[in-house]
């Protein structure tokens, strides 16, 4: 049977490892768009960054409501769904900052520097996903 996640595993769940999530926004014409994202925790938002006139970033300006989901595909399964509103930013120090907390996650070291000058360079904003609903499961299968 499945499990509900508590608030704190939750979190240690969009934490771990390197799992990318999927963000879904939805385009102009009212159709879904799903692609896989590298992200943080902030607080108690999912930060990410992407370029401002890519095809998510245009549909987050003209409609913040956002689905981040995150599994885990290994038996016995789990999932964290985020339901929310995606603040858009485009402060220099606080995209730099996002930036170094998902290089930290994802890259060695040696590697984070380059990454965090090209995800805190021009073009590029800032999403800070706030939750409206979270929807969560542990050990889905097995």
């Amino acid at each position: 049977m499945p499990e509900s996640m508590s608030a704190a595993r939750q979190r240690e769940f969009l934490s771990e490892g390197s799992r990318t999530a999927i963000l879904v926004t939805v385009r102009a014409s009212g159709q879904p768009h799903a692609v896989p994202v590298w992200y943080a925790l902030d607080g108690e938002d999912v930060v990410l960054f992407t370029g401002g006139d890519s095809v998510k970033g245009k549909a987050m300006r003209a409609n913040p409501r956002v689905t981040l989901v995150v599994d885990d595909d290994q038996p016995p399964y789990a999932f964290v769904s985020v339901e929310g509103t995606a603040e858009i930013s485009e402060d220099p120090a606080e995209l730099r900052r996002c930036a170094i907390l998902i290089s930290e996650r994802y890259l060695p070291p040696e590697q984070a520097a380059q990454f965090v000058d090209y995800g805190s360079g021009p073009g590029n904003i800032l999403v800070r996903i706030k939750a409206s609903r979270v929807i969560a499961q542990d050990r889905v299968a097995g």
